[in-house]
């Protein structure tokens, strides 16, 4: 039976790369592969399809989660679902983004700032809760106390990391407008853009601070993703140099 990976668009994922290595691995008779479903047809896809899993991306986390019959605790705390299990009948969310970032992190900020106001920017402000955290969107976020734009260069001098959730830098040539050298010394520059250096990253490089692109996180997440839909546990080695075999084939 298939998994999916689907989203609007969705010819950018990676993650059948990935998920097709471990199924192999593992001697799991089973493969990912991409959906582009369109914001109305999310509904009659999920009840149509028969599917292992699906992971879900852009637009779709938080239309994914109100759809399902049933979701774990940490899905509706953060308000979004980037994985989908079909068990008995039912859709089940999960949200496996908010530990994926965490895992692939491998420390914990002091002070972080996240920018976004979707479905991934409530994953990543929820993993980093037990940091002092603020949300800056472009647009104003309903689930959380958000900072306007204006404030951004003011907060960012305090920060010790910084995420970019937005879609801004989704496809090469677009361009977040951030003055990154308000940042301190020492600084992590974050995002989960995983198929293409951003402008944001090099920019970053350039003024000497460390960078995090989404790599990680996609391993991550779709590793316990894997172990979700199958209870096996996820061969990340086997997960990691698959997906960089593909950006490389790709680039």
């Amino acid at each position: 039976m298939p998994a999916y990976v689907i989203g609007w668009p969705i010819e950018h994922s990676r993650s059948p790369a990935m998920l097709n290595a471990a199924f192999a691995h593992l001697g799991i008779a089973a493969t990912m592969e991409r959906r582009a479903v369109a914001p109305d047809d999310l509904a009659g896809f999920l009840r149509s399809t028969p599917a292992l899993g699906m992971s879900v991306t852009i637009p779709h986390k938080e239309a994914a989660l109100a759809l399902a019959d049933d979701a774990t605790a940490d899905a509706r705390a953060i308000g979004a679902a980037n994985c989908l299990e079909f068990r008995d009948g039912k859709v089940i969310a999960h949200n496996t983004d908010a530990p994926g970032f965490s895992d692939s992190l491998g420390f914990t900020p002091r002070r972080a700032i996240v920018l976004g106001a979707g479905g991934a920017a409530r994953a990543i402000a929820y993993a980093l809760r037990r940091s002092n955290v603020a949300v800056v969107g472009r647009r104003p976020a309903i689930w959380t106390a958000s900072h306007a734009w204006s404030e951004l260069p003011a907060l960012l001098r305090d920060a010790d990391l910084l995420v970019d959730c937005t879609s801004a830098e989704l496809h090469p040539g677009g361009e977040l407008d951030v003055r990154l050298d308000e940042l301190p010394h020492g600084a992590t520059v974050a995002t989960l853009i995983y198929h293409h250096r951003t402008r944001l990253l090099e920019r970053a490089a350039a003024l000497g601070y460390s960078t995090l692109d989404g790599r990680g996180m996609l391993v991550h997440q779709g590793a316990r993703a894997l172990t979700i839909w199958t209870g096996f546990p996820a061969p990340i080695d086997v997960m990691s140099r698959a997906l960089d075999d593909s950006l490389i084939r790709n680039a």
